[in-house]
């Protein structure tokens, strides 16, 4: 990441250090997954109610939130439903998503889809503290000129109210590909980096990205880690890893690769809680949630020792020139 400390934002500056801890770290859990979700409390979905759902991230928010800096949730099962339960600590931040799909999809041709009667001014009102929008981009299918525009249009919108925005690239294959074939693979790992490296030259506040390899063997750790490296030197912004569902031990390397490579921290959920959501018992779900509370913490460790804080300031002049005497008469007055 090439720091950039120039227009710095104090909205969202301040935004961005609620869901860091306090040395600069994005340390977040997110639970705002719908249908895959819920086809693990149970395969067949139809029979998981309402109250069900949002019981069980009411549940998980619970059991994790004592090592998490933020939580990323949905409007529909999440937000409300753990703000006023009492589930989300005030201490602890807040990111929403503003679409309304899976990580499911099922054409070249799939445009971003956002959650009917849901925006950014709700979650400034609700108290959100980062809008997060999942991006399926390919720069080379047809509908890619529409998802820079869905990507430009919500960053004007985000600074309108000073809300950072997260944007969560995620490569996927087009008809006719092969995606377990090496030359797929491969692509991928490039696709990847141009992804972010777009999404940061669109205005973006923060990159939530897929991991730009394969750890199966020490070579591929190697190359992971040289891919890593591209892309934080094609970014601006900081960017943390998300967890794909893998299993936690490969995560956990992932992570550490990532953050050698100028990550900044993870944003992760089913490699994480999987197992405290997928039990029906009472006991083994409390079991589960304490085990995956100690997945974070481990996390949170390897973060620490190999990752980049996050901590723009100024100071002295530089401090008086960007802020004079009377700044906010100027600052976002649209």
């Amino acid at each position: 990441m090439k720091t950039k400390t120039e227009n710095i934002d104090p909205g969202k500056l301040r935004s961005l250090q609620r869901v860091t801890s306090s040395d600069g770290y994005f340390l977040i859990c997110a639970l705002d997954h719908l249908s895959d979700f819920q086809e693990l409390l149970n395969r067949d979905i139809t029979q998981v109610s309402y109250q069900r759902t949002g019981e069980a991230k009411i549940e998980l928010v619970q059991a994790l939130a004592g090592e998490c800096t933020a939580f990323l949730l949905d409007a529909r099962y999440g937000l409300a439903q753990t703000i006023v339960s009492g589930a989300l600590p005030g201490s602890v931040g807040l990111m929403a998503s503003i679409e309304d799909e899976d990580y499911k999809p099922p054409t070249a041709t799939r445009k971003t889809r956002f959650r009917e009667n849901w925006g950014t001014r709700q979650m400034k009102l609700l108290g959100v503290d980062v809008c997060k929008l999942l991006w399926f981009y390919r720069p080379d299918s047809t509908v890619a000129s529409h998802q820079r525009e869905v990507v430009q249009k919500l960053v004007e919108e985000c600074a309108s109210f000073s809300l950072p925005l997260v944007v969560e690239p995620i490569w996927y294959a087009l008809e006719g590909e092969d995606s377990k074939s090496s030359a797929w693979r491969a692509r991928r790992i490039e696709g990847i980096i141009e992804s972010a490296r777009e999404a940061d030259g669109l205005g973006v506040d923060m990159l939530k990205v897929e991991f730009p390899g394969y750890v199966e063997d020490d070579p591929g750790k190697s190359k992971a880690y040289e891919a890593c490296r591209a892309l934080d030197a094609n970014v601006h912004t900081p960017w943390v890893i998300l967890s794909a569902g893998v299993g936690y031990e490969t995560f956990k390397t992932q992570v550490e690769i990532a953050c050698r490579a100028g990550a900044s921290g993870f944003l992760a959920g089913r490699s994480i809680w999987r197992d405290a959501a997928a039990t029906s018992d009472p006991g083994e779900r409390i079991n589960a949630g304490k085990a995956a509370a100690k997945r974070i913490a481990e996390l949170a460790s390897i973060t620490r020792a190999h990752g980049r804080p996050y901590k723009p300031q100024l100071s002295g002049a530089e401090l008086v020139e960007a802020f004079p005497e009377f700044w906010y008469g100027r600052w976002n007055s649209r």
